[in-house]
């Protein structure tokens, strides 16, 4: 191995370990007409980490590529892969996706971090009084619990946290997930490949055979995982999953819409929850760096099972569950600004 050379696997080397110190969740290695340039996903943010010499970005991806085991020949079609590499005594894994451009190619490398990280439950939802309050009636009641919002609201953390809290030896988990963010001991994970046909309704239907307490669905996207899910609840079993709605309320004609019957979707349902991320308040803070998350909790009582049966129009279900406690969204973006 040549000095060139030597320098580059270092090169990269230190990129991913200063990812992994500044708590990063994507890093960006980009080829612009001028310069390589290298930027970190912190708390939602990218911000630039280094803009060096155009020359140094091809071995650098040649290098990312090796550490997946990619094709480095193919650099007109996207490749994805992992890899893993021990970063402070632990090992940390990347998802890679490599992207051709006009310039060279661009890669993302995504960094999985261990359940280590996992936020604690308790911590997470003390934003919201209906979440915590309703906590033990989430995590333990048979049902679905829904999460919502958009891509980056933190969703999937939200997720994780509730399954670390429920792991022990007596419960069996099982997760399937598109991709897999954390590895989690003691749960037993599914990564979906839709190429091959493992697709959420799929697996979701293996599960089921499978003997699980609790089942995590990564997203419910389609009308079959939708009622699988409504099917697996009825039935006695425990199912957290997301779902792409802009509210907790507006999860409902969401469902509706996918093709879940409105008396099964009434009795399966638990609780919806829509997330996002606001900053962190800087009063009376010396590292107001981060983000925390705000939650919108839609607890089904006996009077919302009704609505949904009754087909009653979503703004009046909003009216109800705010009547009963429900703290919407808005509010905690008032009081961020």
């Amino acid at each position: 191995m040549n000095g060139d050379e030597q320098a580059i696997i270092k090169f990269v080397d230190d990129a991913l370990c200063n990812a992994v110190h500044l708590d990063a969740s994507d890093i960006h290695f980009e080829i612009f007409e001028s310069d390589f340039a290298i930027r970190y996903r912190v708390d939602g943010m990218l911000r630039d980490h280094a803009a060096v010499n155009k020359d140094i970005g091809g071995p650098v991806m040649r290098r990312l590529k090796v550490l997946a085991n990619l094709n480095i020949a193919e650099y007109r079609l996207p490749q994805d892969g992992n890899f893993v590499q021990r970063i402070d005594g632990s090992s940390v894994e990347f998802r890679i996706s490599t992207l051709p451009t006009q310039f060279g190619e661009s890669v993302v490398l995504r960094v999985l971090q261990s359940n280590k990280n996992i936020i604690d439950i308790h911590q997470l939802c003390k934003s919201d009084s209906v979440f915590e309050k309703n906590l033990e009636k989430i995590m333990h009641g048979r049902g679905i619990t829904l999460l919502t919002g958009p891509t980056g609201c933190g969703k999937t953390t939200t997720l994780y946290s509730i399954s670390n809290e429920l792991n022990r030896d007596d419960i069996k988990i099982l997760t399937c997930e598109d991709p897999i963010e954390y590895i989690v001991d003691g749960i037993s994970q599914s990564s979906i490949n839709a190429d091959i046909g493992f697709s959420f309704d799929s697996v979701l239907r293996s599960f089921l055979r499978h003997d699980p307490d609790i089942i995590l669905v990564g997203e419910i996207r389609d009308r079959e995982t939708a009622e699988l899910a409504v099917r697996a609840a009825l039935t006695g079993h425990t199912i957290f999953s997301t779902l792409h709605a802009n509210d907790a309320v507006n999860a409902i004609p969401r469902l509706l819409d996918l093709g879940v019957d409105k008396n099964m979707l009434a009795e399966a349902v638990v609780c919806i929850i829509a997330q996002r991320l606001v900053p962190n308040d800087a009063i009376s803070q010396e590292n107001s760096r981060g983000r925390r998350a705000v939650f919108e909790t839609l607890m089904i009582s006996e009077e919302l099972k009704h609505a949904i049966k009754s087909s009653m129009p979503t703004k009046s279900i909003l009216a109800l569950a705010m009547g009963q406690g429900m703290v919407p969204l808005s509010k905690f973006f008032q009081n961020s600004h």
